[in-house]
């Protein structure tokens, strides 16, 4: 089967970051922090963020369903540096948050963990560590976003030629631009946090390690992905 590769890899980062969409917010009940939700049905999974996410699922799938991305690895400097650093991001997230999880006492990643849903339900389920650090880290879009576009940064990949990227690209920025308006921007002029960021000062934000990794990682993408969306590569 003709490029069965770029389908695979379509197919699986297709799958991750939908589970992420699916998953989010439960997880925001879980760690009580949905209180700025709108109160009508499934108000959950209506706003802007998840508007970028289908952009980018569905340049996933056309990619599956028409291949055009190019694996060839581009040696230009910058570009591995971009995908180097979003591939660290990516791994710190994995190791602290997943594996080593120091602000949890006696925390393993072959253990488990009982949580409530919704909240005051009196439903509790318990999962192991694994499934709970899949769909809560490897899935949550600063380590899926990092491993994904931190690999085709470093490829020959372009928009000028692969359609099923540029769609990507442009689900990406508006992901972007939609955070930093309404996460960054919000926050620091009004210090009114919304969702993890509620009940937070300036400061602590500043001081918090998660907070770094998510801003310079989207930061990155949203300079790469615009510059790809308006210039491309250079093709040899």
């Amino acid at each position: 089967m003709e490029k069965i590769k770029n389908r695979i890899f379509a197919f699986f980062f297709f799958v991750v970051i939908l589970l992420w969409v699916l998953w989010q917010p439960v997880w925001t009940n879980v760690i009580g922090k949905d209180a700025n939700l709108p109160p009508y049905p499934y108000s959950n999974y209506i706003h802007p963020f998840n508007a970028a996410f289908l952009i980018v699922l569905a340049g996933l799938l056309y990619e599956v369903y028409r291949p055009t991305l190019n694996f060839k690895f581009d040696k230009n400097w910058k570009w591995i540096s971009i995908g180097i650093f979003l591939f660290a991001i990516a791994i710190t997230v994995i190791f602290v948050d997943m594996i080593w999880k120091p602000y949890e006492s006696n925390y393993s990643v072959l253990g488990s963990r009982t949580f409530e849903f919704p909240r005051g339900s009196g439903h509790f389920y318990t999962w192991s560590n694994l499934l709970w650090g899949f769909l809560t880290t490897i899935s949550m879009e600063t380590t899926s976003f990092s491993l994904l576009f931190g690999f085709l940064f470093m490829t020959k990949s372009t928009p000028q030629v692969s359609k099923s990227y540029k769609i990507m690209l442009i689900g990406v920025a508006a992901f972007e631009v939609i955070v930093f308006l309404m996460n960054y921007v919000t926050f620091f002029v009004s210090e009114i946090g919304v969702s993890i960021y509620a009940g937070l000062t300036r400061m602590e934000l500043l001081t918090a390690y998660w907070f770094h990794w998510d801003f310079w990682s989207e930061l990155v993408i949203l300079v790469s992905a615009i510059w790809l969306i308006r210039k491309g590569k250079k093709l040899l």
